[in-house]
C-alpha cells in the first residue's frame, strides 16, 4: 500500500480520498528533484487509487521562492511520460499562485493557458476549488 501523503525537502502532498482530491504544496527554491518527488509519488498514487474517481489535484505555489531550470525541464519530462501511461484526462488541475512571476512561469512551462481547460491557475484554495467544481459541471 502507497502512502497517500509526501513530505520532502521542496514539497508536501497527500491524497485526501473523502473529497478525491490530490493536493501538492511546493516550497522555497523548486529543482529537478521536486519534480521527481512529486510525479514519482502521483505515479504511485495513481496505480493504487481508482484514478477514473479522482475529483482533482490542486497544485500550490504560493511558498515557493524560485524555479530552477531543472525543475521546469524534469516536470514537463516526467508529466509527458506520466500522462502516456495514466489516463488523467479528465482529472482538472487548479495552479495556485501568489504572484504574476509564478503566473509567467506556469503558463509557459507548464502548458497553462486558455486553451487547455483542464488546468486554471488561480489565486486562492477558495478559487482552486470553485474552478474544480466548475470544470466538473461542465464535464460530467
Amino acid at each position: 500500500m502507497v502512502n497517500h501523503t509526501l513530505d520532502v525537502e521542496q514539497a508536501r502532498a497527500y491524497y485526501d480520498a473523502e473529497s478525491a482530491i490530490i493536493f501538492v504544496h511546493y516550497r522555497g527554491t523548486l529543482t529537478g528533484d521536486a519534480a521527481n518527488d512529486v510525479y514519482g509519488w502521483l505515479e504511485e498514487l495513481y496505480d493504487e487509487i481508482d484514478v477514473d474517481n479522482l475529483y482533482g489535484i490542486v497544485f500550490d505555489f504560493r511558498e515557493v521562492k524560485d524555479f530552477d531550470e531543472s525543475n521546469l525541464k524534469t516536470a514537463r519530462r516526467v508529466s509527458s511520460r506520466m500522462n502516456m501511461r495514466i489516463d488523467t484526462s479528465h482529472v482538472p488541475a487548479a495552479l495556485i499562485i501568489r504572484d504574476p512571476y509564478h503566473q509567467e512561469i506556469l503558463f509557459g512551462s507548464m502548458r497553462v493557458s486558455p486553451e487547455h481547460a483542464r488546468k486554471k491557475i488561480v489565486w486562492s484554495e477558495e478559487e482552486a476549488r470553485e474552478f474544480l467544481d466548475q470544470w466538473h459541471a461542465e464535464h460530467p
